[in-house]
């Protein structure tokens, strides 16, 4: 096969690769436990296993956890802040509010600043909220702190001075001092990174960037490398859903926080374009997460700041909510005697128990497995040997010490238990946002999503299921699809009744040019961009915004504000007449569109469905063994087939459980659509 686009993803157990050759319109896909020390590792892996001629001048694209990682392990750089005089504690005091889960334990400790104290210094000058300079900046205080700041010798600076969103004057200057007194020390700008008003936002985002910065840029470097000039561009997925260069992603790698996860909603969007299915909920199960997302009308939504780590991040990302529920979720009995699952997880080193390669913790896998939903040897098509009897010795030592003698009863209880974090996840997508979850359908993807999708759906009254062809490499698949985006943004704040007529499409007018100026450098030509403009509104007095896309040809502000009241009220069950609006922020999103994966349509079932038959064993569901339970093989049903649960569909990289109130059919692009009657 020669690769005309590849897709790889690495998770936190497996790392996915889905090569695209578009004369033959035909998709292959490969999976090789991640290497946690080195991802990269396995990136080369999963190449080797196509040989050198088979990615050679190809498009490679990459979803990372790299930058999550580093994040939440709180191994980044030492890095130091220069700060507005009297603002250098900004990182610490925050909005002077407690943030979850600290806000109603009294004994919770709030983790210590990725910048203590010692490496944040102050510069003497001062901005007004419009830009408007009202003390200049004074250069021998910046000269001052150089040489603590060579004593402190951070691996990178962050100057965050106080509005200078609006006016990026002085921090150009002292950017440019600090280059002269320190060369070699990497300086981040945070009217660079966030152009945009709210200084503890715009500096939090500014220091998550520069903390993964410089093992990011290593090891996307590393790679491009490994790669070679052979192979074609070097993409990284990024978390608003678009996909950005490696040496972009080098520079700011912040922008990659959500990488992995956005390649599953790409991938689902594929799927379901193709499919005719606008309204659905994704449910991205690995080894050591879920990831769910919802996209309405064809369209998933993204939100302009969100929390990792207890720090926000004011970048624009996909609107994905991760749980610590996957496959290698580990099961364990709390201090007061009840069952636990996750988010502790076995990852791929030892994993699971029945992997036996050291793990000793009960997982989600292994109850699966001793309940009959997946089989010894199939988990990637016998690759990977599984010991139903390790995991039965380990669901019972686990009953010994809850001193629950049904065993049965245990293992559903530990996959009831992920099911309800994942359902949880989900509400906070959905029902929180002002959507019901029973008009969407779900959408299963990674190893474990399919095997659990029907009890998620019993769990929110969704009736419908689509399982996608590739569900356990989907997000490798969606990077193949992915298309180029930037992000443009300018704060105005105004209120909405009281610009003129022209001021819209007159403050978007830049946007709009840099946005073109961006994707022409890319390469694309007008045919294959698109621009899309939005405004952050909000009543006058709250804190809180929400995008209205609008036309900046027509962005009136009567049709403006009347879009923003009709979204108030979706999503808050309100609306505030004669309230004062305000545009907070103009948003400008330039997308290269890039050719998608076109599949051809399966064969239909010529055979009888028992044709496909590779095996029939005892299955546990709703609380019974059921017998004779049919397991198929996925790659020898077509088009037409169909059957009613219990039963399981079987192929490379993932399992589709079927329970027995569940009817599943295969339609002609080859996804199962199962329904509940």
């Amino acid at each position: 096969m020669t690769a005309s686009s590849i897709g790889i993803d690495t998770g936190g157990t497996f790392t996915d690769l889905a090569v695209y050759d578009a004369g033959a319109g035909d998709i292959r896909t490969i999976k090789v436990p991640s290497t946690v020390a080195d991802p990269s590792e396995a990136v080369m892996r999963s190449l080797d296993r196509l040989g050198k001629e088979g990615w050679a001048n190809s498009r490679i694209v990459h979803g990372t956890t790299v930058a999550t990682n580093i994040l939440l392990e709180r191994k980044g750089a030492r890095l130091a802040i220069v700060a507005t005089e009297g603002f250098r504690d900004l990182l610490e005091i925050g909005r002077t509010r407690r943030a979850s889960p600290g806000l109603f334990n009294t004994k919770f400790i709030k983790a210590p600043p990725l910048v203590p104290r010692v490496s944040r210094f102050e510069v003497r000058e001062r901005l007004r909220a419009g830009g408007r300079v009202h003390r200049a900046l004074d250069p021998r205080s910046v000269e001052e702190i150089c040489d603590q700041l060579k004593a402190s010798r951070p691996e990178a600076a962050v100057v965050c001075l106080l509005h200078s969103y609006a006016n990026a004057e002085h921090e150009r200057e002292v950017g440019r001092i600090l280059g002269e007194k320190l060369p070699g020390l990497p300086v981040i700008l945070s009217s660079d990174v966030v152009p945009e008003y709210r200084e503890y936002e715009r500096l939090t985002t500014s220091v998550i960037n520069a903390y993964v910065l410089p093992r990011v840029k290593t090891y996307v470097g590393r790679l491009s490398q490994r790669i070679g000039s052979s192979a074609g561009r070097l993409y990284v997925m990024g978390s608003n859903g678009g996909i950005l260069t490696a040496q972009a992603a080098g520079q700011t790698p912040a922008r990659t926080i959500l990488s992995g996860p956005a390649g599953g909603v790409n991938g689902a969007m594929l799927a379901c374009a193709a499919a005719g299915v606008e309204d659905f909920i994704t449910c991205d199960m690995g080894g050591t997460s879920t990831d769910v997302a919802l996209v309405a009308g064809s369209k998933p939504t993204v939100v302009q700041e969100s929390m990792i780590a207890g720090l926000p991040l004011k970048l624009p990302q996909l609107d994905i909510n991760t749980v610590g529920a996957g496959g290698g979720s580990i099961a364990w009995r709390d201090v007061d005697g009840s069952l636990r699952v996750g988010p502790q997880s076995a990852g791929a080193d030892p994993g699971p128990v029945a992997y036996l390669q050291g793990g000793q913790d009960v997982t989600v896998t292994d109850a699966n497995l001793f309940l009959g939903r997946i089989s010894s040897g199939t988990l990637l098509s016998g690759e990977l040997s599984l010991d139903r009897e390790a995991s039965a010795k380990a669901i019972g030592r686990l009953a010994g010490e809850l001193g629950y003698p049904n065993l049965e009863r245990l293992a559903e209880g530990v996959i009831k238990l992920a099911v309800a974090r994942m359902a949880s996840a989900i509400r906070e997508i959905s029902i929180e946002r002002g959507h019901d979850p029973r008009r969407f359908a779900l959408v299963p993807l990674g190893g474990a999503g399919p095997m659990h999708a029907a009890e998620l759906a019993d769990e929110l009254g969704i009736r419908r299921i689509v399982v996608p062809r590739f569900p356990g490499n989907l997000s490798a698949v969606g990077l193949i699809g992915s298309d180029i985006r930037h992000d443009f943004a300018r704060t105005v704040l105004a209120d909405v009744r009281g610009v003129a007529p022209g001021f819209i499409r007159e403050a978007g007018a830049d946007l709009v040019a840099a946005s073109r100026a961006a994707l022409g450098r890319e390469g694309f030509p007008d045919s294959d961009s698109r621009i899309e403009c939005s405004a952050d509104m909000r009543y006058r007095g709250q804190a809180f915004d929400l995008n209205i896309p609008f036309d900046p040809e027509d962005g009136v502000a009567p049709r403006l504000s009347a879009d923003f009241e009709e979204r108030y009220q979706q999503r808050y069950g309100h609306r505030r007449p004669g309230k004062p609006i305000d545009i907070v922020t103009l948003r400008v999103v330039a997308t290269g569109v890039v050719a998608r994966p076109k599949l051809a349509d399966i064969p239909r079932q010529v055979d009888a469905i028992s044709e496909a038959e590779k095996a029939r064993r005892t299955v546990y569901f709703d609380g019974a063994w059921h017998r004779d339970c049919p397991v198929y093989e996925r790659s020898r049903l077509g088009a037409g087939a169909e059957f009613a649960g219990p039963a399981v569909v079987e192929e490379y990289g993932s399992t589709t459980a079927i329970p027995p109130a569940w009817h599943a059919a295969f339609d002609p692009l080859g996804n199962i659509r199962m329904d509940r009657r």
